[in-house]
């Protein structure tokens, strides 16, 4: 059941929530793949809950190896991510899945906007703005890296979280995912707008946190995606420079990993987590990430380097 969601009415509220009930239908989370929990059923018990934290945090029991974190989207922890979380942990990953509003397997763009945007902990239209969900995850990461050996994890974000992994590197966040980076935008039209096409999503302090990291990041996007515009993806590249390998993948998809998932697009996120992480050696080149621009490989050393 959704938990009971108490909001107080008044005019501003009102407006947003107004604003909110358009997003079924102009938001591009909402055209996910239907999934029926049969499908799946088996999936279910391969995960388990980890009980240090204040809040949900599931763990893929399969995996193995070093620790990925995974963001779910603006429609919830649905199947789909969980799926997603099943596939990275297939490659050999211990997989944490924060559970950052609503149920686990919600999928609803409408009951996310209303927990995440109106009444939690998400900053969705504000530019420069910290979301105050960071200051847990930030906890979720420092725990989930004492669980392994070396401290080295890695931070997946998708749409609405899509820039959080910024935020979070420090000496344990050794790689970073970034996936259709979607805040901020307006609900009414379901996009970013004017001068939030440009905007990362991140506080000019979370900014700076992860402009003195050394990290090497991947990001990626579909070409024809609204709600990840182009002038954000051309915004990182200006700040990160080398440090920032892109993938822009052809069509009018959404959801890069889970509910557009693209194959290629994945096969080479587990290869720069593998390096990163220290599970392969590199160099591995790339086919379809670039840097710059120009084709690259993920080196020996873990830096990105053209081709």
């Amino acid at each position: 059941m959704h938990r009971v969601l108490r909001i107080k009415f008044n005019r501003r509220n009102f407006l947003r929530i107004a604003l909110g009930a358009s997003l079924p239908l102009l938001t591009g989370c909402a055209a996910h793949r239907e999934t029926h929990d049969e499908q799946f059923a088996e999936t279910m018990f391969d995960f388990k809950r980890d009980d240090r934290f204040k809040r949900p945090v599931l763990r893929t029991v399969s995996g193995s190896g070093p620790a990925v974190v995974l963001l779910h989207e603006l429609q919830g922890l649905s199947w789909e991510d969980m799926l997603l979380a099943h596939r990275i942990a297939d490659e050999g990953f211990q997989v944490y899945l924060p559970v950052l509003f609503g149920t686990v397997k919600e999928n609803s763009v409408g009951f996310g906007y209303f927990q995440s945007c109106v009444s939690g902990e998400f900053a969705c239209s504000k530019l420069s703005a910290r979301s105050s969900i960071l200051d847990w995850l930030e906890e979720v990461c420092t725990r989930v890296s004492d669980d392994t050996s070396g401290g080295r994890i890695g931070v997946i974000g998708m749409c609405l979280t899509g820039t959080f992994p910024l935020a979070l590197l420090h000496d344990r966040v050794q790689a970073a995912v970034l996936c259709q980076p979607s805040l901020p935008f307006t609900a009414l039209v379901g996009r970013p707008i004017g001068a939030q096409k440009t905007d990362i999503g991140l506080s000019v302090k979370d900014l700076d946190v992860a402009q003195h990291s050394n990290v090497p990041f991947l990001t990626m996007r579909y070409a024809g995606d609204p709600r990840c515009p182009q002038e954000r993806m051309a915004k990182l590249r200006d700040l990160f420079k080398q440090r920032l390998a892109d993938i822009e993948l052809a069509g009018e998809g959404h959801s890069t990993l889970a509910g557009n998932f693209n194959a290629s697009a994945f096969t080479e996120t587990i290869q720069y987590l593998k390096v990163r992480l220290g599970s392969k050696s590199g160099p591995i080149r790339m086919n379809l990430a670039k840097l710059d621009g120009k084709d690259c490989e993920i080196t020996a050393d873990g830096n990105w380097r053209a081709v």
